[in-house]
């Protein structure tokens, strides 16, 4: 009677676990897609959350004034992912200062407001 090896079992153990693993379909990565109308409500809702959210955060006077460009993609585990650039204008005595943001955030559209969440919102440098 012949005795396997535990080397040998677990030689054959890893190449089953290398070939199942070759046979799993790939990641799929949803792709981001150009939001054509940027006037679209959900979008400039999205890009008035983004604003006030940050505003609110971290005690900045900040005025949602557009949406420049978006972006949508199916987020993993549910929602929608938006990349936006947002105009926001900043009070500054006579006159306001206009600077646009790089903003990304997680959602449900139709959804209660406390579910989405800001992930990112940075002033992009001109």
């Amino acid at each position: 009677m012949m005795r396997s090896s535990p080397v040998g079992v677990v030689a054959v153990a890893f190449v089953g676990l290398l070939v199942a693993a070759a046979t799993l379909p790939a990641a799929c990565r949803a792709e981001w897609v150009s939001v054509p109308d940027t006037n679209d409500l959900v979008i400039r809702q999205v890009g008035q959350f983004a604003v006030l959210v940050y505003g609110l955060a971290h005690r900045k006077d900040l005025a949602f004034v557009s949406v420049v460009r978006a972006q949508t993609q199916d987020a993993v585990g549910g929602g929608t992912n938006y990349r936006l650039v947002v105009a926001a204008a900043k009070p500054a005595g006579d006159g306001a200062t206009t600077a646009e943001y790089d903003c990304l955030v997680w959602g449900v559209p139709g959804s209660r407001s406390d579910t989405w969440k800001l992930r990112r919102f940075r002033k992009i440098q001109s």
